[in-house]
């Protein structure tokens, strides 16, 4: 076989390569064959460091002043964003508000703005610091400032970014805290915002129907209670704001001047401070910013359908008129929430004159009560399920009452929807068959109540003074007309408010049994035998360490509408409550020798005497 000689040719092709010559050196010495890997170091100086700040200026820790922290939180990076906010938020806790005023419009432009950022945890940050920033600031400072708040406000209620909405609830949790009163100025731009958070408007002759909240943190439910929650919020700020401008006025006394040959001017300026008001001829303004009758008639036609649909999905659907009806927790929270809006409605109504808005409100409203509301009425909340015992077997629910086991259960609600249904019908001059027996109802239960009165909340007991209020004062008389009898429930309260040991609940139910003493129109009630033995025991109080100035002024009411009841009593102890008089506390008088001297002569009709 052949060779190809391969072998042969690949050698002549090595030696042809070019040789490159290598000069031969000497060899390192021994142990010196070791790399060097020292090497220089240079500062990198950047110019912003180099930037001085006066001694007084507000930095932060990194020796950013506000300015530079405030251009940050527009920066592109979410990191640069949410580190200067902390930066912020650290001033704003580290120095006063005072000098931090002159950054004021810049830091609630720059802060409020990141309401809108697509990062949750920024924005929660940015709430907190918007929360230290209004804390210190009062209602005056911040005015000029409302519109960048309310803007930025209806920006993220309206947002397309779902999140972004929900967390708006939360900025309007801190605005409620701190400016609520620039909240109640501006309701016509918030309101219709809460609508359109539940619902969807076609703006054609369909009404606003509810819609589903999809990719949500909270349930449709849960959802929903949030923003009536916030909503009751509102109506409560524009009733404080309506009170705060009546005690306002009622303070406000005119002035005498008395002119003569020397006066050369008169001084027209009032002490209080000045506002804008906007008169409009054609449209009577109701409430404040913008609010008007028919603005707040539709607001309420469009509401109140929703809170109905609301209530609908989560009401029990076997509901027993008599025995009542038991509730889970989730369907608890929107009952209560639906009642707080509508004793909010009936409160606002109140501040305001004229029939016709009352008028077609009960119309609106008292027929969707009747139906939907007062047909489980009293409710009761369902017991919680108990968790594994001792040795691992599940315990049963053996009874569900009315919430023994989870407080007080459903008092607060059942007493405002007592209190609702009481207010919408006191002034019906003819009350049907139905609804006699659902007051009867609510009547009864506030009886039962009363009689064994164990709940130690202070919105429960406010209910229930609110409740007998409203009861006594402003419905006795239509109910009398229409043959319900109030003989019950009142000696019930006569006789809670003589045992009751919590001292708050006792002086406030005190003060309701008064208020009746002093209207001479509730004669329905002043004529019940219950009431004319508790006139009988007023003298009882004058022999007491103490006594309040108002009920000096309930007893001499007393004496002059009812002396032939109390007549004897007065008579018996005559002398003890003259002897006690010397050193009975009187609470809340302006004089004290007038007060005493008021005591004594209560006793002028028995022997002529008065005392100076």
């Amino acid at each position: 076989m052949g060779k190809n000689h391969r072998h042969q040719k690949n050698l002549k092709f090595e030696k042809a390569k070019v040789k490159l010559k290598t000069k031969k050196g000497k060899t390192l010495p021994k142990g010196q064959n070791i790399t060097d890997t020292s090497f220089k170091v240079k500062k990198i100086i950047v110019r912003e460091q180099l930037k001085s700040h006066e001694r007084d200026e507000i930095v932060s820790r990194r020796k950013l002043n506000v300015k530079e922290l405030l251009s940050r939180l527009q920066h592109h990076n979410s990191t640069v964003r949410q580190a200067a906010i902390q930066e912020l938020k650290e001033i704003l806790q580290s120095y006063p508000p005072e000098l931090l005023s002159a950054h004021l419009s810049i830091l609630l432009q720059g802060i409020s703005s990141l309401a809108l950022d697509k990062e949750r945890d920024i924005r929660k940050d940015t709430l907190k610091a918007l929360s230290l920033l209004l804390g210190p600031l009062s209602t005056y400072q911040l005015a000029p400032f409302a519109e960048i708040l309310v803007s930025y406000l209806c920006c993220t209620m309206t947002h397309i970014n779902p999140s972004i909405k929900e967390d708006s609830l939360n900025f309007l949790d801190v605005l409620i805290h701190s400016c609520p009163s620039l909240l109640s100025k501006n309701t016509h731009k918030i309101l219709p915002n809460f609508l359109d958070m539940i619902s969807t408007h076609s703006h054609t002759s369909i009404p606003r129907q509810l819609t589903t909240t999809l990719n949500s943190r909270n349930t449709t439910i849960k959802w929903r209670i949030k923003v009536l929650q916030r909503l009751s919020s509102i109506f409560i700020s524009i009733i404080n704001d309506l009170k705060s401008r009546k005690n306002e006025g009622i303070k406000s006394e005119a002035r005498r001047i008395f002119v003569d040959d020397k006066t050369t001017f008169l001084n027209c300026s009032h002490e209080n401070n000045l506002a804008i008001w906007h008169i409009s001829d054609d449209d009577r303004v109701v409430g404040y910013g913008g609010l008007r009758d028919e603005d707040f008639k539709c607001y309420v036609k469009s509401l109140m359908p929703l809170m109905m649909e609301s209530w609908i999905e989560v009401r029990p659907k076997d509901v027993d008129g008599k025995q009542g009806s038991l509730w889970s927790q989730e369907a608890a929270e929107m009952l209560g929430v639906v009642v707080r809006i509508l004793i909010n409605l009936l409160d606002i109504l109140e501040m305001f004159e004229g029939e016709e808005i009352s008028g077609w409100f009960r119309v609106e409203v008292l027929e969707g009560v009747g139906k939907f509301l007062m047909g489980g009425f009293p409710y009761g909340l369902i017991k919680s399920v108990n968790q594994k015992g001792r040795k691992g077997r599940i315990k049963r629910q053996d009874d569900f009452g009315e919430g023994e086991s989870d407080g007080n259960g459903l008092i607060e609600e059942n007493l405002g929807l007592g209190l609702i249904f009481v207010g919408l019908s006191c002034r019906e001059v003819g009350l049907g068959k139905r609804e006699k027996e659902e007051l009867e109802r609510v009547v009864q239960y506030v009886c039962d109540q009363l009689n064994n009165w164990k709940c130690n909340e202070a919105a429960a007991s406010s209910a229930l003074c609110k409740f007998l209020r409203v009861l006594f004062l402003k419905a006795s008389k239509n109910l009398y007309r229409n043959g319900i009898s109030l003989v019950n429930i009142l000696r019930r309260t006569i006789s809670a408010a003589c045992r009751q040991p919590k001292r708050e609940l006792q002086s406030q139910l005190f003060a309701i049994l008064g208020e009746i003493v002093l209207d001479h129109r509730l004669n329905e009630l002043q004529s019940e035998s219950s009431f004319k033995k508790f006139i009988k025991t007023l003298p009882d109080l004058l022999l007491k360490e103490n006594i309040h100035e108002n009920t000096i002024q309930m007893l001499n009411r007393a004496v002059l509408q009812h002396g032939t009841w109390i007549c004897g009593e007065l008579a018996k102890k005559q002398n003890q409550i003259i002897e006690n008089a010397k050193t009975i506390d009187i609470v809340g008088s302006i004089d004290d020798n007038q007060s005493r001297l008021m005591i004594c002569n209560l006793l002028h009709f028995l022997d002529g005497q008065i005392y100076f």
